[in-house]
């Protein structure tokens, strides 16, 4: 007697951490989609069509999520992202004014590895300013969310101060401050008041 009959088997696209909302951490992490299968004697022989959409599966609760469970920061990036956003606001600031200004410059990567980021040096804060505007105003934005507004005006005040360094703010400069503070989600009067903050710190 032949049994036969169709079954869907799940395959792992890739692997990765995410924060599992039910284990309440970090976890790794299967990207799945199923497929159909045609079975002979119950073992899977013919590959057919794919079945459903991709989804995210827990390694240790085997919790499964849509996809876009994978844009909530882990814990480990969220330690890594006052530094990050933190860099990111330097540059454009810095850019905007005079960056080949060595004590500038010389801040500006004291700051950062004092934020958490150890290994930021001249070679890296030079790669940051040759990012593109827009970009870094995109990420910026879609990342500041996950911190809380002092963090964010602290982020806005240490790049004013890296801007300041070299003497008073530009125009250019000032609009920067203004469009980072926008992107950090920080209202006009918010951003208004931690630059005036800087520019007492330094004396301008």
């Amino acid at each position: 007697m032949i049994i036969f009959g169709w079954r869907v088997v799940f395959f792992t696209l890739s692997r990765g951490v995410f924060h599992c909302p039910d284990c309440g951490g970090d976890r790794e992490y299967r990207r799945r989609q199923g497929r159909n299968f045609f079975t002979l004697f119950f073992i899977p022989v013919i590959p057919l069509n794919k079945t459903g959409g991709e989804f995210v599966e827990c390694d240790t609760c085997h919790g499964r999520w849509n996809l876009g469970i994978l844009e909530v920061p882990t814990t480990a990036q969220l330690a890594l992202m006052p530094a990050m956003l933190l860099r990111m606001a330097i540059a454009q600031v810095l850019r905007s004014g005079d960056y080949t200004h060595a004590a500038a410059r010389g801040r500006a990567v004291t700051v950062v590895r004092e934020a958490g980021d150890p290994s930021y040096d001249d070679g890296a804060l030079t790669a940051d300013l040759g990012r593109p505007f827009d970009e870094v105003r995109v990420e910026m934005a879609r990342a500041s969310s996950a911190l809380a507004p002092e963090a964010r005006e602290s982020i806005l005040r240490a790049a004013a101060e890296v801007a300041l360094t070299d003497g008073p703010l530009s125009v250019n400069e000032e609009g920067t401050l203004s469009a980072v503070g926008a992107d950090l989600g920080l209202t006009h009067v918010q951003v208004t008041g931690v630059v005036s903050l800087a520019r007492q710190s330094s004396g301008h």
